[in-house]
């Protein structure tokens, strides 16, 4: 019987200490007074020098181009490709070949590479040939295939130009469109693996871009645009004419329904297999195809040259600028007013957690 009880009695006490535990844990070592809360709010402009969105270049250099990080400008001075870093204010220059003259240059997408294309005078004719140069090394890198053959494109006649070059980094694909005297234009695909073949021949081609995650171009074809390996047209309800404008990281390509020369409505979609959804972007006024701006990040710039300001159409928000307005980069736009380059950021809201 006594064992009974002291077996009632320790349990007691036991029941007793973790309740104990059990309202403490709650009511002292959970407790709080901290309310979150989540807010939208404006991020503030910190007041910034001038000078760090400022770039200038020399006089007498032409067709200047700035790195999607805004920190690199490519322009050519007495016929030689130079790149300056504006971090420092040093100076690099690509060195052609023998016998080869820098005919066209592009940044690659969210890197400090350009490809540049450089025409080639030898014996027996001329060719083009595409390398890459690495902007804050200064050395320049062949494409080659795996037999250590460089790409080259061969070019019987002198006036054969070169009009663009696309690609898609994720993919590593390399388009190269060469216009020809006759109005038509040759299309050249590189792969992955560096090997070069012509997809298309002596065909009226406009624009041209390579979807970020696809290896098959999309261009324009008359009124219409197609992709490269599909057997139809991309079709835009009500839409007679559509204009290539640009691609973003994000998969999507923006096409303009062009009306008497100009663009009055933008749409753009992932060119997935099966049905397409498009999405449609409203412009205040019809605008010439020239005056839009399809960025990597996403933005959409519509440029009012009257009035010097550009308004970007996802956020509405509107830019003042000084002089020309020259590109876009991934924070927003370049003008060039003289020799000085300017870059002018868009700021976004962003959501802050208060405790």
């Amino acid at each position: 019987m006594k064992n009974l009880i002291r077996i009632v009695v320790w349990t007691l006490v036991a029941m007793v200490i973790q309740q104990g535990i059990f309202l403490y844990v709650e009511n002292i070592y959970l407790a709080s007074d901290v309310k979150i809360q989540a807010e939208k709010v404006e991020e503030k402009e910190t007041p910034k020098d001038n000078k760090q969105n400022e770039i200038n270049i020399k006089d007498g250099v032409s067709k200047a181009s700035v790195s999607s990080d805004g920190r690199f400008v490519a322009y050519i001075e007495n016929s030689k490709l130079k790149v300056l870093d504006s971090n420092d204010n040093s100076e690099k220059e690509f060195q052609c070949e023998d016998g080869g003259d820098v005919v066209f240059y592009k940044w690659l997408t969210n890197e400090n590479n350009i490809i540049v294309i450089q025409k080639v005078q030898k014996k027996g004719g001329a060719y083009f040939e595409p390398v890459s140069f690495d902007a804050k090394k200064g050395e320049t890198r062949q494409l080659a295939d795996f037999n250590l053959n460089e790409l080259k494109i061969d070019t019987k006649n002198a006036s054969d130009k070169v009009d663009n070059v696309v690609f898609s980094t994720a993919t590593h694909s390399l388009y190269i469109k060469i216009n020809k005297a006759n109005g038509k234009s040759d299309l050249y695909y590189a792969n992955v693996m560096n090997q070069l073949e012509k997809v298309r021949s002596n065909k009226e081609i406009g624009n041209i871009i390579v979807p970020t995650t696809s290896t098959n171009a999309v261009m324009e074809m008359g009124n219409g645009a197609t992709i490269l390996n599909s057997p139809n047209n991309i079709e835009i309800p009500n839409a007679k004419v559509i204009k290539i404008l640009g691609n973003d990281i994000n998969d999507n390509v923006y096409f303009g329904e062009e009306v008497s020369g100009n663009i009055t409505k933008i749409y753009y979609s992932t060119l997935n297999e099966g049905k397409i959804k498009w999405n449609m972007l409203i412009l205040p006024k019809p605008v010439s195809k020239e005056d839009i701006i399809v960025d990597y990040s996403g933005k959409v710039y519509i440029n009012d040259k009257s009035a010097g300001s550009v308004l970007e159409l996802i956020s509405k928000k509107s830019i003042k600028y000084e002089g020309d307005l020259l590109q876009s980069y991934s924070k927003g736009i370049i003008s060039i007013n003289g020799n000085k380059l300017t870059k002018y950021e868009i700021g976004e809201n962003r959501i802050s957690i208060k405790q």
